[in-house]
Formats: C-alpha cells, sequence, structure tokens
C-alpha cells in the first residue's frame, strides 16, 4: 500500500470511529427523549425530535456518504467538520441530560438536534486534493513540534500529564463571583503541546482553562492583550503559558497583569507557577495550573454544613461556602432533586429555609 493509499485509509478510520461514536450517542439521546416523553405535559415537539434523530442515525451511517453534501478543500477543514460532528453529538447528550434533572426545554433540545443535523451535512469526502494537503498539514504539525527546545519536552509533557490526571479527578464547582457549575458539563483534551478544558454547555461556556507551550517572542505581550480582548461576555478564560527561563519583561507583565475576564499565568519546570497573587481571580483558579492535587469537594462542604444546621437558609449556605444567592439556589435545588434536602417554611417566618432528609426507620 503507496503513502496515499495509507493516508485515504487513516481518513476514512477517522471517518468510520467518529460515525460509530455519534450512532451510539443518538441511540442514547432516543432513550433520554423517551425518559423525557414521558414525564412531559406536552411531549408531541419532543416526539417529532426523536423521529428526527432516528432519520439522522441512518443518515450518518450512509455507506456510500450521500448525506456529505459539501466538497472538501483541505485536511484542516476535514478536521474541523469531523470535530464538530462528534461534538455535537457530544453536546446532544450532556443537553439532554441537564434536561433530566431541570425544566424540559423544547426550544433547546431542538437546537442541540440541528447542530448534530449540520455537523452531519459539514462531513467531507477524502478525495485525492485532500490526501494531498493531509500531507501538507502533517509536515505542518512535525514543524510546530519542533519548535519546542528538546531540554523542555519531557517536562512539557510531564506537566500537561499532571493537569491530564488533576483534571479527571476533579472539576470546577464555584466560578469566581460564586457562581454554582458543578451541575455543568466538564471536559477537557490533551495534545502534544497544550491541555483545553471548559465547564459549561452548547449555549453557554463561563469558564475556560488553556495550558500550552508558548515561544518566546518579542510581541507576546501584545499577543496577550489581543486573546483577552476576545474572550466572551461573561466568560472566564484562564491561559497558562508554558516555557523555561522567561525573560524579565514577560514575568513582570504577568506578576502585574489585571483583566475582570481573562487570567494569565506563566509555568516555568524550575520556578513553578508565575502571576499576580493580588488579583483575586487569578489566586481563585491558580489550582487549575499548580502542582496540588487534591481539593476539597463541594458536596463535602455541602454535607459539612448541612451536618451541623438543623435548619439553613439559601443566604447562610451561600456565605459558608462561597457561591452566589443564584449559585447556593441552584446547587439547593439539584439537592432537593435527589432527595438529599426538603425545603419547609414557619409561618412565624415566612422565609424558605432547607433541612436534611431524615433517614427513613
Amino acid at each position: 500500500m503507496n503513502d496515499n493509499d495509507q493516508r485515504k485509509k487513516s481518513l476514512e478510520n477517522i471517518q468510520a470511529v467518529n460515525t460509530e461514536s455519534v450512532v451510539k450517542n443518538i441511540e442514547l439521546s432516543d432513550q433520554i427523549l423517551d425518559k423525557l416523553i414521558w414525564s412531559f405535559e406536552k411531549p408531541h415537539e419532543l416526539r417529532k425530535l426523536r423521529k428526527k434523530l432516528s432519520s439522522l442515525s441512518i443518515e450518518v451511517q450512509d455507506k456510500n456518504l450521500r448525506a456529505f453534501k459539501k466538497k472538501t478543500s483541505s485536511y484542516d477543514n476535514f478536521i474541523t467538520a469531523e470535530n464538530q460532528f462528534k461534538q455535537a453529538s457530544d453536546e446532544l447528550i450532556s443537553g439532554l441530560e441537564e434536561h433530566l434533572n431541570g425544566e424540559i426545554n423544547v426550544k433547546s433540545i431542538s437546537i442541540l438536534v440541528d447542530n448534530l443535523e449540520n455537523g452531519i451535512n459539514s462531513r467531507l469526502i477524502p478525495t485525492d486534493e485532500l490526501i494531498i494537503q493531509s500531507r501538507a498539514s502533517t509536515n505542518k504539525e512535525e514543524s510546530r513540534t519542533g519548535l519546542i527546545p528538546q531540554d523542555l519536552k519531557n517536562e512539557l509533557h510531564l506537566y500537561l500529564n499532571m493537569l491530564q490526571t488533576k483534571y479527571s479527578k476533579n472539576r470546577p464547582e464555584i466560578l469566581f463571583g460564586g457562581d454554582y457549575v458543578g451541575d455543568m458539563n466538564w471536559k477537557y483534551v490533551q495534545e502534544h503541546d497544550h491541555i483545553k478544558a471548559k465547564s459549561g454547555s452548547m449555549l453557554d461556556v463561563p469558564l475556560v482553562l488553556e495550558a500550552r507551550f508558548q515561544q518566546k517572542d518579542v510581541r507576546l505581550i501584545e499577543q496577550i492583550q489581543k486573546e483577552a480582548s476576545k474572550v466572551k461576555k461573561g466568560q472566564h478564560k484562564c491561559v497558562c503559558l508554558i516555557n523555561r527561563e522567561w525573560d524579565d519583561e514577560i514575568k513582570d507583565f504577568a506578576l502585574r497583569f489585571m483583566h475582570p475576564n481573562f487570567v494569565l499565568y506563566l509555568h516555568d519546570p524550575e520556578d513553578g507557577l508565575i502571576f499576580n497573587k493580588e488579583n483575586e481571580i487569578a489566586e481563585h483558579y491558580s489550582f487549575w495550573f499548580n502542582t496540588e492535587q487534591g481539593m476539597k469537594k463541594l458536596d463535602e462542604l455541602v454535607q459539612d454544613f448541612i451536618e451541623g444546621h438543623e435548619y439553613f437558609t439559601e443566604n447562610e449556605v451561600a456565605e459558608a461556602i462561597g457561591l452566589n444567592i443564584a449559585g447556593a439556589k441552584r446547587m439547593l435545588k439539584g439537592l432537593l432533586d435527589n432527595g438529599v434536602i426538603i425545603d419547609v417554611i414557619f409561618e412565624s417566618e415566612k422565609i424558605k429555609k432547607y433541612t436534611r432528609t431524615k433517614p427513613k426507620d
């Protein structure tokens, strides 16, 4: 088998693996929709969406690729289309699971299904042109890998592996400002020179974390400022740049950097994490880039609080745990739905309080 045949086979394998994964996600989505239909007072719209999902499942398994409506232009476009296709099915699952534990919103579910349909229709057929682009992209990636200094590679990989281990065992639960995100989807992806994680849903991604190898550049400060200006409103983006022996100018910049939505860290294998420790938002998120592996989970803090209080209010929970009022309400709703606590109202006080559910005899 020559190089072109091998590359074409590789691209086809990428699509085959993604197709199998998406079909499984559609089957699971169908099961979740069935549960939602039984619990929803107006199920006919959900039934229409379930029927549409069944059609999409057939379409995505079309061996003749009749559903692939676009011509390919580059390997990058191919990979982007495949990633978006797979991501749309992952977000469909996570979005439906959120509806199992909360209010059913047909419009948002419809958006999730439409995104999956768009992902299917955007897939690209492997062609000779794409194979040529694939070779060029591979050469470009190898060139980027070659930019990492040899004496840094091992330390870089060890640091990224450490972060991946941390992200697999922990997840953000309280944002800076007190919003609760413990019930949101948590995803992370590691590649050879970076790791990226996010907490959120398809429509709302309040937190993005990224640690990456960064070449030293005289324009680096300008590049950081430009990246900070692109952060979406209502989102926190935390970026950790990795290299050895940062020069005094960039270290001084990092030690004084402040921004309402963008947080900057530098990592040096010798010096550790460098950031503005007087910046409260940077302190709040520093755990996600330092070498500590353990943190006390929110459910442990809540359990300790509940056991020490017979009755408690949303304000008391917020103050004790570090949530804002909206965050406390959202967290307590999850505990209510799961039967951990119940709400009570005393006639003399007219204020809703909560108490731990008493164990059955």
